[in-house]
């Protein structure tokens, strides 16, 4: 009876061991996009998310955005990007520079959809009155989050794996500037998947700071 319990342990351990060793052999990606500022592959505590940073700055006023479509082809594996299964932020800063496109003061939250739900909406509220010859334009940060599943992270890293990198994504949304409708706005760019997560982002250009703090480093904003 001992022995029987001895070797039954023995062989639980033995597949222990096995199955350790297997998850410790499998590959370990962190992926990151290279080669385009208008998309990028991030991970925060626990997921990866897609997050695309639009930027207009002006002297108007931007009074409505809507989502129309989207998609991310990752290699030869195609990333529908539904209304309702993604999340998009817009801030505002009304005070920015017309020469060099940089900013002063902060960003402030207008508008926020998260799968399709409306939670804040502040777009078409009056603005406040430009007193400083220096900063006279506005500048909007529209974020459009696609966060994935461990099965679309699983497709990915198997593209990965078959050298299929070559990536690119396309984004449709329509307007409403200072009461004119822009029908069909969007961007379409293309990039390669790395694996190897950003580390030096001190070349972005300026327009990109709040980005890098609320999304790359958001400790910073702590």
């Amino acid at each position: 009876m001992k022995t029987k319990f001895i070797v039954r342990l023995c062989v639980m351990c033995l597949l222990a061991a096995i199955i350790i060793t297997g998850c410790a052999s499998a590959p370990q990606y962190n992926f990151s996009l290279g080669n385009t500022l208008s998309i990028f592959l991030i991970k925060n505590e626990k997921d990866y998310y897609f997050c695309m940073p639009v930027q207009y700055v002006g002297d108007y006023q931007i009074q409505s955005f809507e989502f129309v479509s989207g998609n991310i082809t990752i290699g030869d594996y195609n990333i529908l990007l539904n209304r309702d299964e993604i999340r998009i932020s817009i801030y505002l800063n009304e005070r920015a520079n017309a020469e060099n496109l940089t900013s002063d003061g902060e960003f402030n939250l207008i508008y926020l959809e998260e799968n399709g739900i409306v939670s804040v909406s502040k777009m078409n509220e009056p603005l406040a009155e430009k007193n400083d010859p220096y900063y006279t334009m506005n500048h909007y940060y529209i974020f459009i989050e696609k966060y994935i599943n461990k099965s679309v992270e699983q497709n990915i890293i198997n593209e990965y794996e078959e050298k299929r990198v070559y990536s690119w994504m396309m984004i449709e949304f329509d307007l409403v500037i200072d009461n004119e409708e822009q029908f069909g706005s969007g961007l379409i760019d293309d990039f390669e998947l790395h694996d190897g997560l950003i580390q030096d982002t001190s070349w972005y250009p300026a327009n990109l700071d709040f980005f890098k703090a609320k999304h790359l480093h958001p400790a910073a904003q702590n």
